[in-house]
């Protein structure tokens, strides 16, 4: 399943796109410097209540890409370090982190995020290279859905034994590197004829609003995350 922006009508969909990119910093952060078991799974809990409001369909990536690390840290810890509870605590920690990405992966709207930064006085080509990154795996993900399609209607086949498996890797991946180069050469091109190398700022046309509040949630994370590495290190 591609995750990338989702419409939506959620709070995190209507904040300006600095609020859900600082909650997924701090959670970032937080998830290392908060004590495990408990701080890292009540941030888990935090951040599925904030899915669950803004209905964002991120819950099964996260849970699909999640698994793995719960797996090893179970095997790890659980198994052979007689610590199952130090085993839930990472886990939480892995998936908070997930979590909080894909939130703000599915609430940002990359024209929103450009428009925002352009009104902080950043230049387009670190605008443009903070988008291309967040939209790089969603835009992998949906271009290698669609070379697996067709190349299954000229008859490949992706099932049976890992040996036909591992056949059908290259005829995925070929044109699936090949495209991704043409991709970026093609958008150079674009992006150059618009004058992205130019040292002028740019005026957004229709900037996406501030207010006090979404500051002050900010500020707050912030000061929140620094209090917390402080307790923790120091």
């Amino acid at each position: 399943m591609s995750v990338g922006f989702v419409p939506g009508s959620g709070p995190l969909h209507r904040a300006h796109p600095f609020t859900p990119l600082a909650i997924a910093a701090s959670t970032a952060v937080l998830a290392f410097a908060l004590p495990v078991p408990f701080g890292p799974m009540i941030l888990a809990g935090v951040l599925l209540l904030l899915v669950l409001v803004e209905r964002a369909p991120v819950l099964k990536p996260a849970l699909l890409t999640a698994l793995p690390f719960w797996f090893f840290l179970y095997v790890i810890h659980g198994v052979f370090g007689k610590h199952p509870v130090i085993a839930l605590g990472l886990s939480a920690r892995v998936f908070a982190i997930v979590l909080g990405f894909l939130l703000a992966l599915a609430t940002v709207h990359p024209g929103r995020l450009v428009d925002a930064l352009a009104e902080r006085g950043v230049p387009f080509s670190f605008s443009f290279l903070l988008t291309a990154t967040l939209q790089a795996v969603p835009r992998l993900r949906a271009r290698a859905t669609e070379i697996l399609a067709a190349q299954r209607c000229r008859g490949l086949r992706v099932r049976g034994s890992i040996w036909r498996r591992a056949a059908a890797v290259i005829p995925l991946a070929v044109p699936l590197v090949l495209s991704a180069v043409a991709e970026v050469d093609e958008r150079a091109i674009a992006l150059e004829a618009r004058g992205m190398g130019g040292v002028t700022n740019r005026t957004p046309l229709h900037p996406p609003p501030d207010s006090a509040v979404q500051r002050l949630i900010r500020w707050g994370l912030a000061a929140g995350t620094v209090t917390a590495i402080a307790v923790r290190f120091v």
